[in-house]
């Protein structure tokens, strides 16, 4: 573990963005936030309820 975080794809280790997701991942495309496709979705759901919570 510590070579990897002192290797050079050190640049592409991210946390997760997702709510209570505490995993992380390399980051393989720029425009990559989770670790996972479920932590995408959660992320996405958690979003849409704040707007409708914030708008009604």
């Amino acid at each position: 573990m510590i070579a990897f975080l002192t290797g050079p794809d050190r640049d592409r280790l991210r946390a997760c963005h997702a709510p209570r997701c505490v995993r992380y991942f390399l980051k393989d495309h720029p425009r990559q936030e989770w670790c996972a496709p479920s932590c995408g979705n959660r992320a996405r759901v958690a979003r849409h309820q704040q707007r409708h919570r914030t708008t009604a």
